[in-house]
């Protein structure tokens, strides 16, 4: 079970929101394969996929809006996650037949998550606090 602690939170109530809402999703794929309900994986996904991208949008709309110096690399960073989430639908469509399928799937769901929020998200943690509570000189 993923689980979000308070240390990867970016104190953007919108975008924590999104990480919490991909978290639950994430948990959600990985509980309807160990309940042996692979078959309901893609419909799953899919809706995991569209969640993301709408997410990756909102995201890279707030780091415009800031000012991030380095929103290009982020936004590169998305499409290298756009192929990634194309892996885990074709993981999903054949996770009710192929129980690696179904593992391969869980690993790239949890990893994805992980490289977003924890890994990258986080490069941007301190501007975004920075500009939320500017220095008072």
């Amino acid at each position: 079970m993923v689980e979000l602690t308070s240390s990867f939170l970016l104190e953007s109530d919108a975008l924590d929101e999104d990480h919490q809402k991909l978290a639950d999703m994430v948990n959600q794929i990985t509980q309807a394969l160990d309940d042996g309900r692979a078959e309901e994986c893609e419909a799953l996904v899919s809706k995991f996929i569209r969640s993301t991208k709408a997410h990756f949008g909102r995201e890279e709309a707030l780091l415009i809006k800031a000012g991030y110096p380095n929103v290009k690399s982020h936004q590169d960073h998305h499409k290298g996650l756009n192929i990634k989430m194309e892996h885990m639908l074709e993981f999903a469509k054949m996770a009710g037949e192929n129980e690696m399928a179904g593992e391969s799937l869980r690993k790239e769901l949890v990893f994805f998550l992980m490289d977003d929020v924890i890994t990258t998200d986080m490069e941007f943690k301190n501007f975004i606090e920075q500009k939320a509570t500017p220095d008072k000189a």
